[in-house]
């Protein structure tokens, strides 16, 4: 048993390690700032936060889209003006994503613009796609995804990252003031239809982006608050995991959930482990899951999934500190995930019918999980899954489909995200822990029995 147990962890080092031989160096090349192709009418000048904007955490929603070669045949200088006149149009829509916050209550829409950043990188691209590194990703954004300027600065950025070989990596950061994953997939679908056919509404049916907040006004007592809840930063690593569902959800049915979604199976299981992992360094703690949700489509009345802004709840799933191993078992955890995901809809989000009252239910509801968390009593694991939300194939500027969706690992200790693998079937997940957990985990034969570590782009299947 401890052979085998050596031999995954060499397996799990060697796997990470074997892109470091060449390091990877991004150049940039040119800055320039990107205004919206008309200008923003007057009436449209101040575009106000909901209080879920109010609420969101400061920080950078971050992805990044590869293109091989074969994709891209056009020059880069080519690609990088298609991507940069097509944003223009989009922005036009997106107006507010060219202006800057004021006060944590509304965004100023002075065309200011966003950032597009031209940069070259001194490698192939399959130096990336063979076996990609957390760290060196991070090379290929324009902006560290938990900087203040999230709030302060520009609240759009665009690197696009040129290979000698032909390849291009696009690096987009939106602020998470302003937007969440879905809107950053809506906005990512309008620029792909401008970059098209010149029109940033083409096939998407984008509501009035006022919408959010005219349903939920901002609060002028949550101006001087910058953020409710302090996510745990530590001494951080991120592993990226390839997992296949179709073997784990079988393993999850039970008589009280009998068809478990993918995403339930899948984030139950790496609860399981990393929940396991950290109970050898602190035995006896608390754990607590918090998965986040889209409530565009759960409100009383339901908004379109292309609303712009932030609409993410999340319920909560506890393991006790004492809980023995059967309290722990994967049907047990899916179940109790289901449960309290129904208590929440049942519960929460009737409440969330619009106006002050619900306002004010939101920002109590974010302050007793603040609280929770902040105090440091539980070990919070913070899952969101990017999971169905069609990234692949909205991101296509014209030279085809991205070879990879990738998401970024973050400075936030006990981060789980879930994302759809390139073509289809199978999931990453990309997991950021504290070293000494991950150190526990390196070498967990449950996981590793279903999950590959850090597998090839081309390749990211179970072996």
């Amino acid at each position: 048993m401890r052979k085998e147990q050596e031999d995954l962890r060499i397996s799990a080092y060697t796997s990470l390690s074997l892109n470091m031989t060449i390091e990877l160096k991004v150049e940039v090349v040119a800055k320039e700032t990107i205004r919206p192709s008309s200008p923003t009418p007057d009436h449209l000048k101040n575009f106000n936060f909901s209080v879920f904007d109010q609420l969101s955490p400061i920080l950078y929603t971050s992805v990044l889209l590869f293109y091989t070669s074969h994709a891209s045949a056009s020059s880069p200088r080519h690609r990088s003006s298609h991507l940069k006149s097509s944003l223009s149009k989009a922005l036009a829509r997106f107006y507010p994503l060219a202006g800057r916050i004021r006060d944590n209550l509304y965004i100023d829409c002075d065309d200011g613009g966003a950032e597009f950043v031209d940069a070259k990188v001194n490698c192939h691209i399959s130096h990336i796609l063979d076996r990609p590194c957390p760290v060196s990703l991070c090379k290929l954004l324009p902006i560290d995804t938990e900087s203040p300027e999230a709030s302060t600065g520009r609240l759009l950025l665009v690197q696009a990252n040129a290979f000698g070989c032909g390849g291009l990596a696009v690096g987009i950061c939106v602020s998470h003031k302003i937007a969440d994953a879905s809107t950053l997939t809506t906005f990512i679908k309008a620029w792909s239809a401008a970059a098209h056919l010149g029109d940033a509404i083409v096939g998407i049916e984008i509501p009035p982006l006022d919408m959010a907040s005219a349903r939920f006004p901002p609060l002028v007592e949550l101006a001087a608050i910058s953020a409710m809840v302090v996510l745990p930063k530590a001494r951080c690593v991120t592993r990226r995991y390839v997992l296949d569902p179709a073997k784990i959800t079988p393993l999850a049915a039970s008589e009280a959930v009998p068809e478990p979604t993918q995403v339930e199976a899948v984030a139950a299981l790496v609860w399981r482990r990393v929940a396991c992992a950290s109970r050898k360094n602190n035995p006896g703690r608390q754990s607590l899951l918090s998965q986040a949700v889209n409530l565009r489509g759960r409100l009383p009345e339901p908004l379109p999934q292309t609303t712009v802004g932030n609409f993410v709840g999340g319920f909560k799933v506890e393991i006790p500190s004492q809980a023995e191993e059967r309290e722990m078992e994967l049907k047990k955890l899916v179940s109790d995930m289901r449960e309290a995901k129904r208590e929440y809809f049942d519960n929460y989000t009737p409440r969330l019918t619009g106006g002050e009252a619900s306002c004010m239910t939101i920002v109590e509801a974010a302050t007793k999980f603040g609280t929770l968390i902040n105090s440091g009593a539980v070990d919070f694991y913070n899952c969101s899954s990017w999971c169905g939300f069609g990234l692949y194939k909205a991101a296509d500027f014209g030279w085809g489909t991205p070879a990879w969706v990738s998401s970024v690992g973050v400075e936030y200790k006990n981060s789980i995200v879930l994302v759809d693998a390139r073509g289809g079937g199978m999931i990453e997940v990309w997991l950021t822990l504290s070293q000494a957990d991950m150190d526990s985990l390196d070498a967990d034969e449950e996981l590793l029995r279903f999950a590959s570590l850090n597998p090839s782009v081309s390749g990211s299947c179970i072996a």
